[in-house]
């Protein structure tokens, strides 16, 4: 296993340990709710337009875009993120908008999703987790799976802060 796959698999076990034992994100993040609202609200059939989300999570992103008649995929490496997503989109009658959420590795589960099949992909947060080649692989493969004109969305933590709150990070 070569040290960016190790830190990989680390990543995820951290996360799958953070999402059992705390709740994590319920609502999306004011960008991503612009980026969604700009480019696809005009849409008339609105299911017919497929968004993936990287490093979903506990699936407040995939709830938010369901909600609003997309058909929602997700890749994340914590089975519990993905249970509580799946959970949360059929407690609200939201799963028949879910196209999959596949649990794993998004470098590796990529490949399962046909070339052109997206019209969006979207990460918030997570891309940034991976070390900056990998990262630059994965966005490779992302590009690949979003139709002509279909964009790309991604949020990254700033340097020096952690979280959207802007806390700032002990660098020593």
């Amino acid at each position: 296993m070569n040290s960016e796959n190790f830190v990989a698999n680390d990543n995820l076990k951290i996360w799958d340990e953070i999402f059992k034992k705390r709740s994590w994100g319920k609502y999306p993040p004011i960008p991503l709710i612009r980026f969604v609202a700009r480019n696809f609200f005009a849409v008339p059939e609105r299911q017919s337009v497929r968004i993936l989300e990287l490093g979903s999570g506990p699936g407040a992103n995939l709830w938010f875009m369901a909600r609003e008649g997309f058909c929602v995929y997700g890749i994340d490496g914590s089975p519990a993120a993905c249970e509580i997503a799946r959970q949360r989109l059929r407690d609200e009658k939201l799963d028949d908008r879910i196209g999959k959420i596949v649990v794993g590795d998004y470098f590796d589960q990529l490949d399962q999703f046909a070339d052109e099949y997206f019209d969006a992909v979207i990460d918030v947060e997570s891309l940034c987790c991976n070390p900056f080649e990998r990262t630059r692989q994965i966005i490779a493969r992302a590009f690949s799976k979003l139709k002509s004109g279909g964009r790309m969305f991604s949020i990254a933590f700033a340097d020096g802060t952690w979280g959207l709150e802007g806390e700032q990070v002990d660098h020593h």
